[in-house]
């Protein structure tokens, strides 16, 4: 009977061990592994440098092997209160300083009612024309604030902002970036910038003819022709008067030096159609030599641009 029950405790003991070295292990503080606590309180564990044992990544954390990927919180941001919508700009009529009136639309997206208005920041080369809504900011002549429409929850308003070009060249046949428009409310907030194109006028092909008057020999008879793939706003004719002769046609007007004059046309050409007009001159030394021709030079492709006519 002893004996049996010797046997018993025995293998009670043999048990009772392991579980104990169980709970102890459970119960013991983890090695001191693990990195500080994020700012959001949660703990990233470092993976384990000694052979055989596995890193801890928390359930909601990036599986990425190798790292510890910071917690970060995102402040919920405030929907734009002022929205802009435009097109992008194509400038055409006079070709030395082309412009067009492009619509912007200016969205209320706030819950409540806006003073709603935008800001307008144009590159060098262009300018805003003439215009009651939008007045200049600051010093640097390119930007202006426009508006102050007080507009409900959701409602719009569409306005008509004038743009010219303002470099000193003529530029044919280019887009370029023009500016950007962006919302703004009276106490500073803004919505996202939107940034829009222009567009300058074709080049294009006009042809050029002059024949001297077969009734009026100081008159001439002048006719452009439309032979290019497009409407032609305007143009002008240059008139290079030599010395001694002017042109008295009030139409052609001089230049400050008394050599040339210019007409300007902006009656609109359709393709393949013939702009007619006369001119009338003052020879009073007997004929002479007067040259004319189209204006811009840099928009024609052609070369029939230029007329050499005895005139007198």
């Amino acid at each position: 009977m002893k004996k049996t029950l010797l046997v018993l405790a025995t293998s009670l003991t043999a048990l009772a061990i392991p579980a104990a070295a169980a709970a102890a292990s459970s119960s013991a503080p983890a090695p001191s592994t693990s990195s500080p606590a994020s700012p959001s309180g949660r703990v990233a564990v470092q993976p384990a440098s000694s052979p055989g044992r596995v890193a801890v990544q928390p359930a909601s954390s990036p599986a990425v092997r190798g790292t510890v990927q910071p917690v970060t919180r995102v402040a919920a941001l405030d929907p734009e209160p002022i929205s802009m919508k435009l097109t992008d700009v194509v400038l055409a009529g006079d070709p030395r300083r082309p412009s067009a009136v492009t619509k912007v639309t200016v969205t209320n997206d706030s819950t409540q009612a806006e003073r709603a208005g935008f800001t307008l920041s144009l590159v060098p080369n262009l300018t805003l024309g003439s215009s009651t809504d939008c007045a200049p900011t600051g010093d640097t002549g390119h930007k202006w604030t426009c508006g102050g429409w007080d507009l409900a929850p959701g409602k719009s308003v569409t306005v008509g902002v004038p743009i010219v070009a303002a470099q000193p060249e003529a530029v044919f046949g280019i887009k370029i970036y023009a500016g950007t428009v962006q919302g703004i409310t009276p106490d500073g907030r803004t919505g996202l910038p939107q940034d829009f194109a222009a567009t300058y006028p074709a080049k294009t092909t006009l042809k050029l003819t002059v024949v001297r008057d077969p009734l009026d020999p100081q008159s001439v008879q002048v006719k452009a022709t439309n032979a290019g793939s497009i409407p032609l706003d305007a143009y002008s004719l240059i008139v290079l008067t030599p010395t001694g002769v002017k042109v008295t046609s009030t139409a052609c007007k001089p230049s400050d030096d008394g050599q040339w004059c210019e007409v300007y046309r902006n009656t609109g050409l359709a393709q393949g159609a013939t702009d007619s007009f006369q001119l009338h001159l003052s020879v009073p030394t007997g004929p002479r030599d007067v040259k004319f021709y189209l204006a811009p030079t840099a928009r024609y492709t052609n070369t029939d641009t230029t007329a050499l006519v005895s005139v007198g």
